[in-house]
């Protein structure tokens, strides 16, 4: 480590970082083009550039001619599937159905790139030249230079290109009116394939450029997520040049926290730089320019919130709560020790679910860090229990104390920003979370999963591991603690959807300032919301250390966000019955125990199947199967109503 920095230094860095920041302006102009022409904010925008760079590497290293032009078409053809399958069948849906279904592609390329290359690091073969050159006197790679350049070139090109053609102004005209583009005789679904392919291929252009410069591996590529709608939201979708500058910022901030991190006088844990700074100074910048910009009520333009899923009252609670429960204990006390597991971590899966319906399907606010609340439990709960060595039940008290106040932090962003922003700055927050507290070694576990200690009451230890009756684990004791846990979270959202302050987080997500005109504090009621939501996700985030015995960054992570947020809305985002059927559809849950066990499919596949599973259900039931499966049967009985009274 060195204890001063030269400008060479600096100017190095900061030449290193046009790499970086040329690849997140890349895939953030393709944003921009996704989102002026169809509404949709692309989150698998990252996924698909890295499957195209896999494409591109696998087919350099086996010797097949012209595996760039290749690459180039394997992009094209990608962003008109993604636009033909899953897009334009929802046109007409709203931002949300759109977000999830994005994230639904997101999984099923990041688990197609899992199944075909594994998870391991890829080196990929270098296109842009790997000599240095002489600036200043700092030797510079020609590649970073070469990929700022090009990216500049690429940013003039579709300014000209939506500024000044045709196709451009035409784009312009069906993202402003669509129906009044029909009338003109504009043909809008030729207009949106093309800004997709053109945004597809942008972004496997950019992604078979800079892989070389950095680590070709799933997480990689899809993790540029954040900065890359970072940059396309601080440009307000629309704006490529402030895109490409806010990009190339990152990309130089990242770049320079490195040369810090080098530093003497540099915080250190354990022997190393402080783990996540790169990621928390983006989201810091991010939440504090959106505070900044937002309104404490939508303007005009955003006064009616967009179409969300239906949230009717739940009926017969009670009885339904009862039923579920015999079901639930007959099971546990019957099955084998695999289902058991499978029905734990369903149970698991449906609270942290409810967590979702409170924020998202009551009051409208779309989070993608509720499994960083549910970290921050866990984390807290280890630390009280064992560093500190407090009995039971004060280490899961803190935990969910601990979740609940990690949530309202993301509730103060939440007062003034809304709607999709809020989404990218929670899964930034998400991010910021797993890098900078989960993984560090001090205040997190780092690498290595934190213990948690068992539940001891009255000197009987109740576990995972403990064996009942002479069963193998998991023990049926454990299974109905988490039941209990689950059926108290189901009576707490049931109660909450019909009563008064229910109705007015309803009233919220219906429209901010028609809520606020009729004397309802939207600020309070977005913070009770989160406050809820962060107490469900708490608990499961308890759960979760009791049933695996301990706690680990990639098992909060962000992408296991993104996941249980779409198997929520999968379920129904706005109904109790939608959380517990999206506790049946979690990896490692009962539905696919059930298809990996009777059908022979491997483990490996869940992702795959969750992420297709997604986007289909997004497409045929915006408002979830839960709720659909109710229409049906309230259709069917009144039909059976009609043919007996004939």
């Amino acid at each position: 480590m060195t204890s001063s920095l030269g400008p060479e230094q600096v100017l190095a860095f900061v030449a290193l970082g046009l790499g970086y920041g040329a690849l997140i302006a890349g895939l953030a102009t393709g944003l921009v083009v996704t989102y002026r022409s169809s509404g949709v904010i692309n989150v698998a925008a990252g996924a698909t550039a890295a499957l195209v760079a896999y494409v591109y590497s696998e087919l350099r290293t086996t010797g097949v001619p012209f595996a760039l032009v290749i690459g180039l078409v394997v992009a094209a053809v990608l962003g008109a599937l993604q636009y033909l399958l899953v897009y334009r069948p929802l046109a007409k849906a709203g931002p949300l159905a759109k977000l999830v279904a994005s994230s639904g592609v997101l999984l099923t390329a990041q688990a197609v790139i899992v199944l075909r290359w594994g998870a391991d690091p890829v080196a990929a073969p270098a296109i842009l030249p790997q000599e240095t050159v002489d600036l200043l006197g700092v030797s510079i790679p020609q590649d970073r230079l070469l990929l700022a350049g090009l990216v500049i070139v690429a940013t003039a090109l579709l300014w000209a290109l939506y500024r000044h053609t045709r196709f451009g102004i035409a784009t312009r005209a069906t993202a402003d009116s669509a129906k009044g583009s029909v009338l003109l005789g504009l043909s809008t679904g030729r207009l949106e394939v093309a800004n997709w392919v053109i945004a597809s291929v942008l972004g496997g252009l950019f992604g078979m450029l800079a892989a070389p410069t950095t680590q070709l591996q799933p997480t990689t590529f899809t993790l540029l997520v954040v900065p890359v709608l970072t940059a396309a939201l601080l440009g307000g979708f629309s704006s490529f040049g402030v895109t490409v500058a806010t990009a190339f910022g990152l990309g130089v901030v990242n770049s320079l926290i490195a040369l810090l991190q080098g530093q003497s006088w540099f915080p250190q844990v354990e022997g190393t730089p402080l783990p996540g700074v790169t990621e928390l100074v983006p989201f810091l910048v991010l939440a504090v320019t959106l505070y900044l910009r937002g309104r404490a009520l939508p303007d005009r333009l955003t006064a009616v919130a967009p179409p969300m899923p239906r949230a009717p009252r739940p009926r017969r609670a009670g009885p339904a709560m009862a039923v579920g429960a015999v079901v639930a204990v007959a099971a546990l006390a019957g099955l084998p020790f695999d289902w058991r597991q499978a029905l734990v971590n369903s149970m698991l899966g449906a609270v942290l679910c409810l967590s979702v319906v409170v924020t998202t399907g009551f009051v409208g606010q779309i989070s993608f860090a509720q499994m960083a609340v549910a970290g921050a439990a866990g984390y807290v709960m280890a630390t009280v229990g064992g560093d500190l060595g407090l009995p039971f039940p004060l280490p899961p008290l803190a935990g969910i104390a601990a979740a609940v106040l990690t949530s309202l932090l993301f509730s103060v962003p939440a007062r003034r920003v809304r709607g999709l922003q809020l989404a990218v700055l929670t899964l930034a927050g998400g991010v910021a979370a797993q890098r900078f507290w989960f993984g560090n070694p001090q205040w997190g576990s780092g690498l290595r999963p934190a213990n948690v200690a068992p539940i001891t009451v009255f000197g009987m230890e109740i576990s995972p591991s403990r064996s009942f009756w002479g069963t193998e684990p998991p023990s049926q004791g454990f299974g109905l603690v988490v039941l209990a846990a689950l059926l108290g979270c189901v009576f707490l959202v049931a109660w909450l959807r019909r009563s008064d302050l229910g109705a007015r987080m309803l009233a919220v997500r219906s429209s901010e300032a028609a809520a606020a005109a009729t004397g309802v504090n939207v600020g309070a009621v977005k913070t009770l919301a989160f406050a809820i939501g962060g107490l469900l996700a708490g608990v499961a985030g308890v759960l979760y250390g009791y049933t695996f015995t301990g706690v680990s960054a990639d098992r909060f992570g962000p992408l296991t966000s993104i996941a249980f947020f779409g198997v929520a809305v999968l379920g129904g985002v706005g109904t109790v019955g939608g959380a517990l059927v999206g506790g049946l559809l979690v990896a490692q849950g009962l539905l696919f125990h059930a298809v990996t066990t009777w059908f022979g499919i491997p483990p490996d596949y869940q992702p795959l199947f969750a992420g297709l599973a997604v986007v289909l259900t997004v497409i045929g039931s915006p408002d979830g199967v839960a709720v659909s499966v109710a229409d049906a049967a309230r259709s069917l009985r009144v039909r059976r109503l009609a043919l007996g009274e004939s």
